[in-house]
């Protein structure tokens, strides 16, 4: 038996900004087996839109201390981030480290012993009184990530050289993506294809994708990417269909399709989505959410209500249930 506790407070300062504090906390009913494992943290965020009159302009915080059951030291997490979000010029710089022994025991946590470097920069100018353009987008999002020794383990330079936004909503645009990747240990991405440790991997991708508007009754969101993909290639293609049968109700259907084919094995992968959500007034909605895919062959549903009482009081009520298909295929 296990005792969880989460409690999380925030207040509002000034007119765009807050501070706030977290508190988990799991407790193992045998103590001399897993003492009590608890997390304390604080985030802030200030932000303004008269910055040079009228810009906006944004910083955020957080810091985050866990036990460690094993050890000592090197239990802390932290990061931060400054904003330009403006209409012309988007721009930010973000950096976050996770040391090696943070476990915040209730939660996930997707990686730790890493530093997170995050700078991006965008250039968005709108053709002045076009009939159908109604902005382009070109710049480009940095994500680099090192060890705690300052080890490059991951860059991706996703470079966007051209995106075109018409007034009808519609877009279309165009990606470049080099990348590298740098493996500690023997990484199994498929059943059977492992990649080895130690591995370095420098690879390129492209992507087209676009979009119709969502006020349509049908609106549709094509994808396709290709390129080389860690020591081969990677094809993938994305198609997300958007129906609204009537105001209130919404569904979002999707389906990816990756083919990989890498000097260590190939193999495919299948997912289907489907997220249906239905609004009863402005403060009461229902979404579901149904997925499969092929590589876990698990078909998974989860059913969320959602009940405003007023801004800023909720409740919800979540039903989640999974279906898996252990036979062999």
């Amino acid at each position: 038996g296990e005792d969880f506790l989460v409690a999380r407070v925030r207040r509002r300062i000034l007119r765009q900004s807050f501070i706030g504090g977290i508190y988990t906390g799991r407790s193992t009913r045998d103590q001399n087996g897993i003492p009590m494992r608890s997390t304390a943290g604080f985030d802030f965020r200030l932000a303004t839109s008269t910055f040079r009159g009228n810009q906006n302009l944004e910083a955020s915080g957080f810091m985050a201390l866990t036990t460690v059951v094993e050890g000592s030291g090197d239990n802390l997490s932290y990061g931060g981030r400054v904003g330009y979000p403006n209409d012309t010029w988007d721009a930010s710089v973000a950096y976050m480290e996770v040391q090696k022994n943070v476990d915040p025991a209730v939660g996930f946590l997707p990686r730790r012993d890493f530093r997170r470097y995050q700078p991006q920069l965008r250039y968005n100018p709108r053709p002045r009184a076009h009939p159908y353009i109604r902005r382009f987008g070109f710049g480009g999002d940095f994500d680099i990530y090192t060890d705690t020794a300052n080890r490059l383990q991951t860059q991706e330079f996703d470079f966007t050289a051209t995106r075109v936004e018409l007034h009808s909503g519609d877009n279309v645009e165009v990606n470049v993506v080099p990348s590298y990747e740098r493996l500690d240990e023997p990484f199994e991405i498929s059943p059977g294809v492992v990649l080895p440790a130690g591995a370095e991997y420098r690879f390129t991708r492209f992507r087209v994708s676009g979009s119709t508007a969502n006020k349509r009754v049908v609106s549709v969101q094509p994808r396709v990417e290709w390129g080389s993909f860690l020591s081969g290639h990677r094809r993938e293609m994305v198609i997300g269909v958007g129906l609204r049968p009537r105001p209130g109700i919404t569904v979002n259907l999707n389906y990816e399709f990756n083919d990989v084919d890498l000097p260590e094995g190939a193999f495919e992968t299948t997912l289907y989505r489907m997220i249906a959500d239905t609004q009863f007034s402005p403060f009461m909605y229902l979404v579901n959410n149904v997925q499969y895919d092929s590589v876990s062959r698990l078909l998974g549903w989860q059913s969320r209500f959602r009940w405003i009482l007023r801004p800023g009081n909720d409740i919800f009520f979540v039903y989640t249930h999974n279906w898996i298909d252990d036979v062999d295929p």
